[in-house]
């Protein structure tokens, strides 16, 4: 896809130059970055709306056949703001788990929705988790500070894990049928009280209003979100 292809681009270049990787906040930030690259802002806006685009074309279906399946076990690295979990560890509990990483707007952009929904339902029986994941850089070792200071810009309080080689991310994700078509990384799962996925976003991103076009299928996805947590709390 054109979004993770530009990513890669962008983000690449900072590495290249041995510069620290910046925590991306906004669709400001990232305009800025791309700014800072020497980048016209025709080219900037080109860049934005295409990846923006995406967020109408993804195929919303593409995790549908991992629903009603036991939910894996984790190979996480490390935990934030929790002791390490098993999956074992949050039965009787709704799980929300998102993968993301600090490079991504459209990872920053959910940031709020992660956050409120932490807020609104930790009490009532969710728990979310925010699975990190470098896109770029995952070659180098392990890097904790850099996680840490991304979770505190982007003022996570819920349980985050590091998922540096991608190992749980391709055991839940990649690696599942059918084959080539999970490009996004950045997927939620909702698992039940029994540790059954019951419902997969595949990627990119969700959040409440403001009610614009561009956006309106972040909304949706994140009316969807909040339907089924719902649900499941009071089955």
């Amino acid at each position: 896809m054109r979004s993770a292809a530009l990513l890669v681009l962008v983000v690449g270049a900072l590495i290249a130059a041995n510069e620290a990787i910046p925590t991306v906040n906004s669709w400001g930030d990232f305009r800025a970055l791309l700014k800072s690259q020497g980048r016209t802002d025709a080219e900037i806006d080109g860049q934005v709306a295409a990846m923006l685009g995406s967020l109408k074309t993804m195929d919303r279906s593409v995790g549908n056949d991992l629903i009603g399946a036991n939910a894996p076990g984790f190979e996480f690295d490390q935990w934030l703001n929790s002791k390490p979990m098993a999956i074992t560890d949050l039965r009787g509990k709704v799980v929300l788990l998102r993968w993301w990483t600090d490079t991504c707007p459209l990872c920053a952009s959910t940031s709020p929705a992660l956050r409120k929904l932490h807020e609104q339902y930790s009490s009532k029986g969710l728990t979310v988790i925010g699975v990190f994941h470098p896109k770029l850089g995952r070659e180098k070792p392990l890097d904790v500070e850099r996680v840490r200071q991304a979770v505190a810009s982007r003022q996570y309080t819920f349980p985050v894990a590091i998922d540096w080689e991608w190992r749980t991310l391709k055991n839940w994700w990649l690696d599942s049928r059918p084959k080539g078509v999970r490009v996004p990384t950045s997927v939620t799962f909702i698992l039940d009280k029994k540790g059954v996925v019951r419902y997969v976003h595949p990627g990119m991103e969700y959040h409440d209003g403001p009610a614009s076009e561009e956006h309106a299928a972040c909304e949706n996805d994140m009316s969807a979100i909040r339907a089924m947590v719902d649900r499941l709390i009071t089955e």
